[in-house]
Formats: structure tokens, sequence, C-alpha cells
């Protein structure tokens, strides 16, 4: 069970996080389909996407209602570019958003032992 936020830099170098982001980078998808398409637990699918949104790092398109009355979202990433930079000791993490010009430079945070 995750408990907290995440660092960004932990969730872009998760390897569900990087499948669902490269999934919905040029198409807006569901969870199920996320699931189908990466080979994501679909609970794991669910519980990421909401680590995911809550950081910004995608964002739900659309929500359909289906016949049978449940709701469904359609995600599609927000990230066009994301790098980890190591300079003068410290680490560094650039991300530049589909629909922002602007870079965003977010400090790593490093932990104590």
């Amino acid at each position: 069970m995750e408990s907290g936020p995440r660092p960004i830099s932990d969730l872009v170098a998760d390897e569900y996080a990087g499948r669902i982001l490269s999934c919905t980078f040029s198409e807006a998808r569901c969870v199920q389909e996320i699931s189908a398409l990466t080979g994501i637990p679909i609970a794991m699918a669910y519980r990421r996407m909401a680590v995911l949104e809550s950081a910004g790092l995608v964002k739900c398109l659309r929500i359909e209602d289906t016949s049978k009355g449940r709701r469904i979202k359609y995600y599609l990433c927000q990230v066009e570019m994301v790098q980890l930079t190591f300079r003068n000791g410290h680490f560094e993490v650039e991300i530049e958003w589909k629909d922002q010009i602007s870079k965003k430079h977010i400090p790593v945070m490093t932990r104590q032992r």
C-alpha cells in the first residue's frame, strides 16, 4: 500500500508510471485499456493513475457514461520531456509540459540515512 506523496523523480522512474505515460502520450486512454495494453494489473493501474493525476503528469480529458451506469475516465499524458540531471553535486528533474512552453526544474530531495 502506498502512502503520502511521492517525489516526482520517483514517479517518472517507476516502471509502471513509465508504461502509463508512454501509453497515454499520444492518445487518451481509460485505465482498462492501459492495463490491457501494458500488462499492468488493473488495481495497480488505478493506483498509479491516481498518483500520476495528483502530480499533474496525466490529465483526465473526458468522462463517458456506459449503458451499465459506469463512468469511464480517459487520461492523456501531460509531459513532453523529463530529464534527470546531476549538476554541482545535486540531482535535478527537468519537466517540459505538453501544453506549456516553459520548463519546470525540480530539485530532487536526497534521502538522509
